[in-house]
């Protein structure tokens, strides 16, 4: 670590820590490393008064994947960690689980904080891929609250006929998970519809966050 960068790291740590704090230190090759690390060490532990975990503390080649804070850096890509996936994924079931459902507005302004911290807190990741699996996926979900609470058929096809659709219509059952992805719900219920009814859009959330990530 040059005299240059030594300074600097100890000017951005300002001599202060909330609570457990972790360091990632990027170099481009395995001596750099070393060097960071040692420098890294001793500024924490003889200068600041501070204590490294040394259990947690460790050299790792980005070829194979290093996890911090959520998000798996590699060497030509950084992407969201399998098991933030899934707990976001339970959020959002926690929230429109069957026993819970009220009106759709009401589901989707309980959601709309949950998924635009996430697309906030994730937007250095290469996950466009991912966040358009997701949306379809949480609009799936909402198709299926929606066609449960019209609860019969008829409704459905009323709609449809007020969209300009000409029957004969399928009957489908109104609270089956499946049917949640038949194409009529999706007539009825485009991508578009959410739009109208405020459904934040973890896609674009993450298209208007990236020219500030590559100003900054």
């Amino acid at each position: 670590m040059s005299g240059d960068v030594h300074v600097r790291f100890c000017e951005r740590l300002e001599g202060r820590f909330l609570g457990a704090t972790r360091l990632l230190i990027l170099c481009c090759s395995k001596t750099a490393a070393e060097n960071a690390l040692q420098m890294a060490t001793e500024i924490l532990e003889q200068d600041l008064n501070l204590t490294v975990n040394r259990n947690k503390t460790h050299i790792a080649q980005s070829d194979s994947g290093v996890k911090f804070l959520g998000v798996e850096i590699l060497t030509a890509y950084t992407r969201i960690q399998t098991k933030k996936l899934k707990a976001l994924k339970g959020k959002i079931k926690q929230i429109t689980r069957r026993s819970s459902w009220t009106n759709l507005a009401g589901v989707i302004r309980q959601l709309n904080p949950v998924i635009r911290g996430f697309a906030n807190y994730f937007r250095i990741a290469n996950c466009s891929r991912e966040l358009k699996r997701l949306m379809g996926w949480i609009r799936r979900r909402l198709r299926g609250i929606q066609l449960k609470q019209w609860k019969k058929p008829a409704k459905l096809h009323r709609r449809l006929k007020q969209l300009g659709y000409k029957p004969p219509f399928k009957h489908i059952k109104m609270r089956s998970w499946r049917n949640a992805a038949n194409p009529l719900a999706h007539y009825v219920m485009p991508n578009s519809w959410f739009n109208v009814l405020k459904l934040v859009n973890l896609e674009e959330v993450k298209r208007a966050l990236s020219p500030l990530i590559v100003e900054g």
